[in-house]
């Protein structure tokens, strides 16, 4: 019979493999037993403890005490290090800059920054320098400083072009991101993701939805954006929202325009404010706006709702997912008081046979979503950056 076992390298790569299985287990049920996590991977107790005691000698893992057991010897916990690092997420949108910095458990050690600027390649590689240094000095009784640093852009930048010729950051068309910082942080692992990837990633992490089930994740800066989550893997596209359902056209007063023109935070912007008002600043007034019931804001966001309706309808129909998560400014405008009239209108167009209130909800990460997505990024794939 021909061996499984292949040319040199094969025993590292298995154990690489199995470290990974118990360090994303430690990521996801922490506080976990080695018995446990051994239930949960089918990896016997002996690769787990193995596993287990290089995790500890790296300092990603951590030992905390022991719970009660109903017989013999309380099995000892294990945590991710809340010593081993910090890692920064980042987004860059159509209309604010937005950066979060986390220990290794995902606990905010900074004060999260909200910037109205929209960082231009330069002043997102220099503000990151700044950060970097400051947090290696801040930082420097961790065993390993910054270990990562994870930025989302509205669309796959792993690309180098851009079809479309209205980018939502036209200082960043054509930018190769991932090889620019990269080449400048050679010694911290960096990744670049889609801003909807990177939501649905850190809802599944940070927020309310479950890993397991597959989740549709609605984000809007201006545009609307969806990506789907499912199997531990998302799926994004170029573009807008119709780039993932197809061109769906909207006829008003005899004209056609794509869905997502009217379902979106810009349709609100538009409808209420002057052309050179700062969309940063619109979207944070309709939102306080909203919260005090302002009429003029109810009557646009309801005329927006029903489009939005139809685009969630569509999204059911096409994937029928377990959690439809709304964030970004979108999230943040529904939840002040119209998430209940959203699933009405949707509930109408679906029917009975698809439940609507048990699977729309609206983000509680804030505006932070896609930050903490790169950080769970960066996380989930540290046996890489440490053991390859």
């Amino acid at each position: 019979m021909p061996s499984y076992i292949g040319a040199s390298g094969t025993f590292s790569l298995m154990k690489n493999l199995n470290l990974e299985k118990v360090f994303r287990t430690i990521v996801l049920e922490a506080p976990v037993s080695r018995a446990e996590i051994s239930r949960l991977t089918g990896l016997n107790k002996v690769t787990v403890s193995n596993c287990v005691k290089d995790l500890l000698a790296t300092g990603l893992v951590d030992e905390e005490g022991v719970v009660s057991a109903d017989n013999g010897r309380p099995p000892t916990m294990l945590m991710l290090s809340k010593s081993f690092g910090v890692i920064i997420g980042m987004e860059i949108s159509a209309m604010a800059t937005m950066v979060v910095i986390t220990d290794l458990r995902g606990q905010i050690v900074e004060k999260p920054v909200t910037d109205p600027r929209v960082y231009t390649p330069q002043e997102c590689l220099e503000y990151l320098d700044n950060m970097v240094k400051y947090c290696q000095e801040k930082y420097a009784w961790t065993t390993a400083g910054v270990v990562g640093i994870g930025l989302a852009l509205p669309i796959n930048y792993n690309q180098l072009r851009v079809p479309d010729d209205h980018p939502a950051l036209p200082d960043w068309k054509d930018v190769d991101a991932y090889e620019m910082l990269n080449s400048h942080f050679e010694d911290i692992p960096v990744e670049v993701l889609a801003t909807s990837a990177a939501g649905a990633i850190g809802e599944v992490h940070f927020g309310d939805a479950d890993i397991n089930s597959c989740l549709a994740y609605i984000h809007s800066s201006m545009k609307l954006k969806m990506d789907v989550y499912q199997g531990e893997e998302t799926f994004s596209s170029y573009g807008s929202f119709i780039g993932r359902l197809g061109h769906i056209l909207v006829n008003v007063d005899g004209k056609y325009q794509p869905l997502d023109h009217f379902a979106s935070v810009k349709y609100i912007v538009d409808a209420l404010y002057d052309e050179g008002t700062s969309p940063y600043e619109a979207a944070l007034d309709i939102i306080r706006r909203a919260k005090d019931n302002d009429p003029a804001v109810e009557k646009v966001v309801d005329d927006m709702l029903q489009h939005l309706a139809v685009a969630i309808h569509n999204v059911i129909q096409l994937f029928n997912p377990a959690t439809i998560c709304l964030a970004g400014f979108m999230g943040q405008i529904i939840d002040r008081g119209f998430l209940g009239k959203l699933v009405e209108k949707v509930q109408e167009l679906t029917g009975p046979e698809y439940p609507v209130p048990e699977r729309l909800i609206c983000s509680k990460l804030g505006l932070f979503g896609v930050a903490f997505g790169c950080i769970s990024w960066i996380r989930d794939n540290m046996i890489t950056y440490r053991f390859e």
